[in-house]
Order: structure tokens, then sequence, then C-alpha cells
């Protein structure tokens, strides 16, 4: 296969030769550096690109126009993975014209980022940038792809299985049965009787459980065998793993057990704009698979794919780990996240896995080129979708309950998705939807009018809901209050329920029975931002360990 491009196109030559010959240098032997002058240059050579089949890895280009005549839109429309830098002269951040160019260019989503012109070479800030870029590249293309998963796109299995991958931060390629390459890696007639995955080594999992994969790949999916730990964290998403950062860099012997997938929720968002330090946006995915590295260096015991779903107390905690194992800890950390809420879709159910689905993992986004799709819901986990699909498919659209998208969304993801042509299609809500050819497949949703009543048919091809927040502790013992939606209660509001049992007060995450704590989302009345949970994953630590120095001073019985 002919090497991915790395499209120069800037006006200036002396500019043009600063940037491609620090390219050349460094990326040659695995990229194509073509260099051009302006953007009418660049288009055409873009054209040639695309009608040859070859793949624009990156474009570094110096066009401030916006709109759809900008080269930069140019490229995005016929190579919707690559990614853009401008490229600007050093100091021209003091040009308020060259400023409001890239902050406009920025919000409408036709850049990345801004690229400065390199100096002396070698000029290793210049290569930060562009390395970046083409990692943000590969991982949206596949990049090395060290599993195959062989399945029907029908089937819901199959969508199952690319997301455990991708939200794990292992690199596959979706291959149908019966193909060549199937036929290839599994012999016959490329069918192994339901979905497999093949690792790099040629080993074949047929019909494979989460864990099967997660362990098969070299993920810890077991429980630590030396009992009690010091603390037990439940969810690994951001706060979770923030939480494990912290209490395991200070020595605590730290478990952390994930039922789906690390970075919970967030970890399935396909890019994250306002985290503190990531003025590019990271993807929820890159976010945990960071956090973990960290925690995992720090001495922190995974248990992937590992649900608990039950708890009792005696002088610890004791925690039931499907299926059938127990992990006992002398203190518990809830970060569980909540979950998207279940919709009454009518006939819709039956397409749910494999064209209707809840979240909105970016492993199904490349899958939606070329069609008409929607987004349930008016939050930002709603807008950051609708971004990351309208790259590949050819409408999308956002369907919200409400008048207006301003009551739930922050203003600069509205902004974006005006000037990427996402419709808004407010006061509806979903009720059902089918195949009416027959297929088998997703072609129709139907809305039904919140003022009117009235229900309209819409093509459709598939739908990603991103809608309410149910806290899943169900499981929890009774003496851990919750609220009537099953948040659950900490610090003052669990004074003001009644029933603390010790003389001093809770601690501000600490739970109705000591020792057990909640932080982010599952938490009453926590703001629901992936910052906030990372806050309370640090800061919850400290009263772990007061607790466990007053546990270990007084070697008392927890009194639930």
């Amino acid at each position: 296969m002919a090497r991915p491009v790395i499209l120069v196109s800037v006006s200036a030559a002396d500019t043009r030769a600063d940037v491609a010959g620090q390219l050349e240098r460094r990326y040659s032997a695995d990229y194509r550096i073509v260099a051009l002058g302006g953007a009418d240059e660049g288009a055409a050579e873009l054209d040639r690109l695309a009608t040859a089949g070859e793949q624009v890895a990156l474009l570094l280009a110096d066009d401030g126009r916006t709109g759809d005549a900008s080269l930069f839109a140019h490229v995005r429309r016929l190579f919707p993975d690559s990614r853009r830098g401008r490229v600007i002269e050093w100091g021209a951040w003091a040009d308020s014209d060259v400023t409001r160019s890239v902050l406009d260019a920025m919000g409408d989503g036709l850049i990345e980022y801004y690229v400065l012109r390199p100096g002396p070479v070698p000029d290793e800030s210049f290569h930060r940038s562009v390395v970046e870029f083409l990692i943000d590249w590969a991982r949206a293309t596949g990049g090395r792809q060290d599993v195959a998963v062989v399945g029907d796109d029908a089937s819901p299995r199959t969508h199952e299985l690319r997301a455990l991958l991708a939200r794990n931060a292992i690199s596959h390629r979706w291959l149908p049965p019966g193909s060549e390459a199937a036929r290839a890696l599994l012999g016959g007639t490329g069918d192994a009787g339901g979905p497999a995955v093949v690792l790099r080594d040629g080993r074949v999992l047929a019909d494979p459980t989460n864990t099967d994969v997660l362990a098969a790949y070299g993920l810890t999916t077991g429980l630590p065998d030396e009992q009690p730990v010091d603390l037990a964290i439940v969810g690994a998403g951001p706060g979770g793993l923030a939480a494990a950062v912290y209490a395991a860099s200070e020595g605590l012997r730290t478990v952390v057990l994930e039922r789906d997938a690390i970075g919970g929720q967030a970890g399935s968002s396909s890019l994250i704009r306002n985290y503190l330090g990531f003025s590019r946006g990271v993807s929820g995915s890159e976010l945990a698979q960071r956090a973990f590295q960290q925690a995992w260096l720090f001495g922190a015991h995974f248990a992937h794919t590992r649900e608990v779903v039950g708890m009792t107390i005696d002088e610890h905690f004791r925690l039931s780990v499907a299926p059938g194992e127990e992990l006992v800890a002398r203190s518990v950390v809830l970060a569980t996240g909540v979950s998207y809420r279940r919709l009454e879709l009518g006939d819709l159910s039956a397409f749910v896995g494999a064209s209707v689905f809840y979240g909105a993992s970016a492993v199904e986004a490349r899958a939606q080129t070329g069609r008409v799709v929607h987004v349930v819901g008016g939050g930002n986990s709603a807008g950051q979708a609708a971004l990351h699909l309208v790259r590949y498919a050819r409408d999308v659209s956002i369907i919200v309950r409400g008048e207006h998208l301003a009551e739930s969304m922050s203003a600069y993801l509205i902004a974006e998705l005006e000037a990427a042509g996402v419709h808004v299609l407010t006061q509806r809500r979903l009720v059902g939807g089918g195949s009416a050819s027959g297929s088998g497949r997703l072609d129709h949703i139907v809305l039904r009018s919140r003022a009117t009543g009235e229900e309209e048919v819409l093509p459709s091809e598939a739908v990603f809901i991103t809608i309410g927040a149910a806290p899943h502790t169900g499981w929890l013992d009774p003496a851990v209050k919750r609220d009537k939606w099953g948040f659950v209660l900490t610090g003052t509001d669990v004074v003001e329920a009644g029933g603390w049992p010790l003389a001093r007060n809770p601690g501000s995450f600490e739970s109705s029975v000591p020792g057990f704590f909640a932080i982010g989302d599952v938490r009453r009345g926590s703001v629901k931002r992936v910052a906030n949970s990372v806050g309370e994953g640090s800061a919850v630590v400290s009263t772990v360990h007061a607790f466990l120095a007053e546990k270990s001073a007084t070697e008392g019985h927890i009194a639930p």
C-alpha cells in the first residue's frame, strides 16, 4: 500500500521549504511528503489523491479562509480522518486578524490546531505538534491492527466486541464472515459460527466473553490473592482512575474493579474540548488510557471486566464480584458514574446494539460513512457525538425534548454544531422506527412532537442515544443511604438524613457508612463534568487515609 500523504500547502516559498524540509528529514520513510503552493494547488492535489484512492494523514496549510471555500473544508470532505493544522509565522498570534481566523477555524471544526513555522533544525516543538496529529490520525483509522473481529454487522455482539477493544485502546479491524480476509484467518468458510476474535499471534477466540478477550490480550481480570486490601475502587471512569493514581502513589494497596471498559461513560467520548491542559482537546479513551497507565505504574491492581454485584459489611467491606468471587477491603470508593437511561423505543428496540446505540462509541462513527444518523440528547455528550459523526455521515441531526440546546449544552459546542451543519430537531421524542424495506436493517425512525402529539417518519440508518442519568447502586448494602433516584448521600447530606454513627462528622465524600465513599456522578449533588469527577477522585484519598488511620487506631468494627 502506498505511504500515507502529508500535504503541505503554503503560499510563501521560504515557509513552505522550512516545513517540508523538517518533514522530509523526520517522516519520509513512512509518509510521502507533498509540498505545493497556495490553496488552489492544494485543492487540485487533494482531488487527485482522492481519485487515486490514496490516504491523506495530515494537511498543513496557511489558508486563512473559513467556510466551505477553505482548503481545510475541502480535505475534510474528501478525507474525514485527516488531521488539519493551520501554519502561522512565529509571533503571528499578535495579529488580531490571524488570531481571529485561527479561532474561527477551530470553532468551525476546520482545523484541530495551529502549527508554528519551524525554526532551526531540529525544531522539536514543531515535531511534537506533528506527532500528535499523526497519532490522532492513526487512532482514527485503526493504526496498527493487532486484532481482527469476524462477525455479522447486524449482530449486537459484534458491535460490543469492537467497542470493548476500542475503549481499551486495542486497535482492530472488522471482517464480515465469509470474506476473503476472514477465510485467510479462519480457514474454510471464514465463519466461526458466531463473532470471533483473532489475535495477532493467530489464536482464535470463538464467541468469547469480554473477560476472555482482555485476558488473552494480557490485561488482568483476576482479583489479588492477598486480602484485605486497603482500598477497593469500584468503577474505572475518570474519578475512579484519579483516586487510583493518588491512592497507589501514596502507598495504599489499591484494587480497581471495572465491569465494562476503562474510562467509563467518558471513555466513549470522541473529544473533550474543555479539559484543563489539552488545548486541542482529548478523546475520552486517550485520557482514560493515560490515567490507567499512570495508576498501574504506581502499583494499582486492575480487575478488568469484573462486576461488583453485592456487598456485606462486618469489620471489613466484602464485595461480591461476579461470577462468585469476593474482594475484602478496609475501605471502598464508589465511582461507578451513571448509565444512559433506557428509553421505550417500541419496534426500534429490536435494533439496539446493531444500529441503535446507547452512548456514542467512536468505533461506530466511521461505520456511518455516507449514512443518515440521529443523536438523541441535548447535553455535551450528545454534542460531542454529533460533531464526531458529522466527519463521516452524510447527514446528522440531534433530537432534543426542549425548545433549544442552550438549556443543557456548552456554548462552544452549540456554535461548532451550527458551523458543522448538524440539524437540531427540538420538542420531539423518539418513539419508534424500523425497516420498511424488510432488509432487517434500520432505515427509518418515528418522532413525536411534544407540542402537538403528531408523529413524523424520517429516514435514518443509525441512532445514538445519550440521554438521562441512572446510577447503578441497587447492589449496595442497605446501610448506604441513597436518594429516591439511587444517588448516594455523602457529607452534610448524610448528617441531614440522620443515622450517622460516629461522633465526628462524615468526610466530604463519605457515605452513611464510615469508610465507604462516593465520588463523581454517582454521588448526590455532584457536578456532571469530567474535570469535577477527577477532582473528587483526587481529593477523596486524603479522607480515605484519615479513615484508615482512625480504623487502625481503634481496631473497631464498622457500624452499619
